[in-house]
């Protein structure tokens, strides 16, 4: 979850949370986004350019049935600190569509697809402005079936700065 815009730890971050593959012959042969089961996630959130990166530590559930696919979990940070995160993402043919939940800007309109190297990069458009607009680019890279990581990436009010927001690596429970 980074195009000009950020699906899970930019949740602690003003603007929120950031999946894989080449534009494929037959919609059969898009790569799924399997996030089925349980997750733990390390990594940092950071609202701009001008905070320090905080570190969180993730736990979500997720689920497919069918086009289907969908989390539910928390990111801590500091101990005290958490936030409950989500997305309800629905598959149509090359296309990923859905909503994430867990941004202080509310929920996210999710849209995109697979890239040429395996990832899915989905823009996600806010409910409000964070940091100059209301858009920021999530990307989900699958490392293999025990691993995937979620970037987000949000350009700063100067139109030109670009900053990752989140960044978490989630291992298979």
């Amino acid at each position: 979850m980074m195009l000009k815009a950020t699906l899970l730890v930019a949740a602690f971050a003003a603007v929120g949370v950031s999946a894989a593959g080449a534009p494929p012959a037959a919609a059969e042969e898009v790569p799924s986004l399997d996030i089925t089961g349980k997750w733990r996630g390390k990594g940092f959130v950071q609202k701009d350019e001008k905070s320090r990166k905080m570190n969180v530590t993730c736990q979500i559930e997720g689920e497919q049935k069918g086009d289907e696919i969908g989390f539910d979990g928390e990111c801590r940070a500091m101990m005290v600190l958490k936030r409950a995160i989500g997305a309800d993402i629905l598959r149509e043919g090359e296309r990923y569509k859905g909503t994430y939940v867990g941004s202080n800007a509310g929920p996210a309109e999710l849209d995109g697809g697979p890239e040429n190297d395996g990832r899915i990069v989905l823009t996600m458009t806010f409910p409000r402005k964070v940091n100059g607009d209301d858009i920021a680019t999530m990307t989900i890279e699958p490392a293999n079936d025990r691993e995937f990581k979620i970037t987000t990436v949000d350009t700063m009010d100067d139109g030109e700065t670009m900053v990752t927001t989140a960044q978490i690596t989630f291992e298979r429970d």
